[in-house]
């Protein structure tokens, strides 16, 4: 389909082009025609001051039949039309008719101007050849004496006619000029509306959810500007429409796994309150058996709900953290202090360093020790009797950064970008099988985010996992 905007600023660039084009032909004509019109006069005149030198001594002594026979001569040199009249009006010489057929001209216009300034001009019927003439008449002296005027005279035909070439040559110079320029401003509206529609197609692919095309920017002007803002918005909404999906799929996943995790217990303790609903409850043994795993299963769901709403309270509140100063290394060890009893049924070895000798930041003191809790839980539940469980704390300027380290069983690399998300297992029997309930480290990226700071994993299956968090100090 044909652009339209195209010819709009093509038929805006026609008219005004054929109206300066106009304007310009219009003054270029008047100057040249008036020029023309000069160079005629001086040419007339400079012939005409040529004649009455010629004729001066025969003007002296006022021998007619000299001045007759040397006028005609000159007028066939000339192609000019040769009068000489004397100071009385007499004419003394015509080349176009016999002189005593003549009347008096001391009335005309260029002979009365001639006596007076020497020189004169006009142009007017002809009364002896009845047609326009252009005059140019010149006095002839002699020591302050005016021997006579010399006048002459071209057919207003013969000018008109070289105004007229002058003014095809003009008219063609005119359509070449409208021609060239017309040319010009179709490439020109071509180069301006070309980025314009493909902006518009690349609109158009945006609306219809292609954001892969893109405009091809040329240069620094609005245009430019324009196609690289249109190129950035296709980039946003793509990656808006890409996080939409990706939280569309983390949404579908969340409510599979709450419903997952949420059903088996729930469908454990419906089977053994049902058993003992059998009459099970009479036998004490089975009834105790039967009343620890409902509990154990009900802690379950209370750990899944406590850590749902803490998930949820985190989200709600956003930004809303109750800070105090503290001492991050302090906390660290209270917090690893809590463990002693884990670590001990297991064998593991857990140890604290240090780099530095300020570890006080402005959080808060409760959320920063549910991030360690988890860590540490994690480490000790995913690494094999006697294991090694380090913790660096180091004071960097502006921020003081954590490492959990473990020599456990690690998560296989594709794996580590999403053990973040809610209930995201590596191995998810195992994790059951410890107590977890898969929120851990999504609760602990919440609330390091939330205080502005960094949570990051390296692992390497068999060998273990480093957990590095960077707190701002305020």
């Amino acid at each position: 389909m044909r652009s339209k905007i195209i010819w709009k600023f093509f038929g805006a660039f026609t008219f005004l082009t054929i109206i300066v084009v106009f304007v310009l032909n219009f003054f270029v004509s008047l100057r040249l025609r008036e020029n023309f019109e000069g160079k005629i006069s001086e040419k007339l005149q400079s012939n005409a001051i040529l004649v009455g030198e010629l004729l001066r001594e025969d003007l002296k002594v006022a021998n007619s039949a000299a001045i007759q026979e040397k006028a005609m001569l000159l007028a066939k040199r000339f192609g000019f039309r040769i009068t000489v009249i004397d100071l009385d009006g007499k004419v003394l010489g015509e080349t176009e008719r016999k002189p005593a057929e003549m009347e008096d001209h001391r009335d005309r216009l260029e002979v009365i101007k001639a006596v007076k300034d020497g020189f004169g001009r006009s142009t007017r019927l002809s009364d002896t050849l009845g047609y326009n003439m252009r005059y140019v008449a010149v006095r002839v002296d002699e020591a302050g004496e005016i021997l006579g005027i010399v006048r002459i005279a071209l057919p207003l035909s013969e000018v008109q006619l070289e105004i007229q070439s002058i003014y095809r040559v003009v008219l063609v110079g005119a359509i070449a000029a409208v021609a060239i320029a017309l040319t010009a401003a179709y490439f020109v509206s071509r180069s301006i509306t070309a980025p314009i529609r493909e902006m518009k197609e690349t609109a158009d692919g945006i609306a219809k959810g292609n954001f892969s095309r893109k405009v091809k920017v040329r240069g620094k002007d609005e245009l430019a500007q324009l196609g690289r803002s249109l190129n950035m918005m296709a980039d946003e909404l793509q990656g808006q429409m890409e996080n939409l999906k990706r939280m569309d799929q983390v949404r579908t996943d969340f409510v599979a796994n709450v419903s997952h995790e949420l059903k088996t217990p729930l469908t454990l303790i419906k089977g053994y309150v049902e058993t003992l609903e059998n009459k099970a409850i009479d036998d004490k043994a089975k009834a105790q058996k039967f009343l620890a795993v409902i509990r154990e299963h009900t802690d379950r769901l209370g750990n899944i709900i406590n850590d749902l709403l803490s998930l949820s309270e985190l989200e709600l509140s956003k930004g809303c953290i109750e800070r105090s100063t503290f001492d991050l290394k302090g906390t660290i060890e209270e917090v690893a202090m809590g463990f002693e009893r884990a670590m001990s049924d297991k064998g593991h070895k857990l140890s604290i360093s240090t780099a530095g000798d300020d570890f006080e930041i402005e959080a808060d003191r409760a959320k920063i020790e549910q991030v360690f809790v988890n860590l540490i839980d994690n480490a000790i539940k995913y690494t094999p009797e006697g294991g090694r469980i380090e913790i660096r704390i180091q004071d960097q300027d502006d921020t003081v950064s954590v490492v959990v380290e473990d020599n456990g069983i690690g998560i296989p690399r594709e794996d580590q970008e999403r053990v973040f998300e809610r209930f995201y297992r590596v191995d998810k029997a195992r994790s059951r099988q410890l107590g977890g309930t898969g929120l851990g480290l999504g609760i602990a990226k919440h609330i390091v985010l939330a205080h502005k700071g960094t949570i990051r994993i390296e692992s390497q299956v068999n060998k273990g996992t480093r957990v590095f968090v960077a707190l701002p100090r305020k």
